[in-house]
């Protein structure tokens, strides 16, 4: 059982590249599982274990964020990744493709003397905040995780929970937002 794991985890890239390996043992594997799933219901896994619907994402402001309004959104519009397509980089709306437990995480960088007030925002409610002080004379990073039991269709998002408009200011690439489905 091992061994069969093992060849598969090895040669599943190849399968799917469209390249045609000359070696024999390989096109032997190819010829008698012919299709991923096949592999996975052979090997005992359930359907969910061996598709590919991981749920990821990380995205990063593209550009600094200033005067945020209270009860705002964040919007963070540099996509690293987005498997699962959840993240909308025009809203800034992670909306759950799947249920389950999600893990998420985001981190502020803030400009001296700045703050940010950062809360994880499921449907409207302020779940998780950060209150992120820059009144220090340096740039101030705060992070914070959260892990949530969400329904499908659920909104996730970055939202300010309150301060003084003018006040704020969050800097590019260092400020970003993630999560993935367990």
């Amino acid at each position: 059982m091992f061994f069969i794991l093992f060849a598969l985890l090895m040669v599943m890239p190849c399968a799917f590249s469209g390249k045609v390996s000359t070696k024999p043992g390989l096109k032997m594997f190819r010829d008698e599982y012919k299709s991923f799933t096949q592999t996975c219901l052979d090997l005992g896994f359930a359907k969910n274990s061996c598709n590919s619907d991981k749920v990821v994402f990380h995205v990063t402001l593209s550009k600094n964020l200033y005067n945020l309004a209270r009860l705002g959104r964040v919007v963070f519009e540099a996509v690293d990744l987005n498997e699962g397509k959840g993240y909308d980089p025009s809203t800034g709306i992670f909306t759950v493709p799947a249920p389950g437990v999600y893990v998420f995480d985001w981190t502020t960088l803030n400009q001296v003397g700045k703050y940010a007030l950062t809360s994880l925002v499921v449907n409207g409610t302020y779940r998780s905040q950060v209150y992120c002080d820059g009144n220090v004379n340096t740039h101030l990073s705060c992070s914070k995780m959260t892990i949530l039991k969400l329904k499908q269709g659920d909104q996730v998002w970055i939202g300010i929970f309150g301060g003084t408009h003018g006040n704020s200011y969050m800097v590019k690439n260092y400020t970003s937002f993630s999560g993935f489905k367990l």
